[in-house]
Order: structure tokens, then sequence, then C-alpha cells
């Protein structure tokens, strides 16, 4: 995989859209009202995020739109700390705990 910027998949500006009101932390339901779609259009277009990007639940869709959306010299010094050391790994190091208990969609 090339590390150069140019060659990594940008969000569409829907995929934006759903990643922000992910982030601010709305449930289906209200994205669904915010963009005058059905839920099933917001579970499909989540779907879509987490193959795209290989992410597994909500809560990455809002690190990796946190992380995409921060300027570059904020994503280098996160780079530089082990304080957030999946910010320099595939996705799946963002994987859950398994022992983590996590509440329903």
């Amino acid at each position: 995989m090339s590390s150069d910027p140019k060659d990594l998949i940008a969000p569409t500006p829907r995929e934006r859209e759903l990643m922000t009101l992910i982030a601010r932390g709305m449930q289906n339901k209200n994205i669904a009202y915010e963009l005058n779609i059905s839920e099933n259009t917001v579970r499909a277009h989540i779907g879509n995020i987490m193959r795209k990007y290989r992410l597994q639940n909500r809560t990455q869709i809002a690190i990796a739109f946190a992380l995409h959306t921060a300027p570059s010299s904020l994503r280098r010094d996160l780079a530089k700390t082990e304080l957030f050391p999946a910010a320099t790994k595939p996705a799946q190091a963002l994987a859950p705990n398994p022992r983590a208990q996590t509440a329903p969609d």
C-alpha cells in the first residue's frame, strides 16, 4: 500500500455527512431525519463506510472522521506518540476489546 496521500481513499460528500453526524453521537433515526432519508438507507451507508474503510463499529467511524478532518500537523503529532498507537496502524488495530460491553445501536 502506498503512503502517498493522493492514493488514500477520500470519503464522498454523503459519507462525510454521515460520519459527521455519527461523530456527534446521533442515532440512526436522527440521522435519517436530518438527511431526509430512511433508517434503512442510513444503515446501508454505514455498512458501506465500514466496508470501504475496514471499520467494525460506529466509534471507529467517529475516530476515522476526526483523524481525517484534523489538521495535518496534529495527525503527524499523534502518529509520533504512543498515546494513540492506532493512528499509525491499520483499521484492524482499532478492533474493540472483546471483553468490553457495548450498548446496542
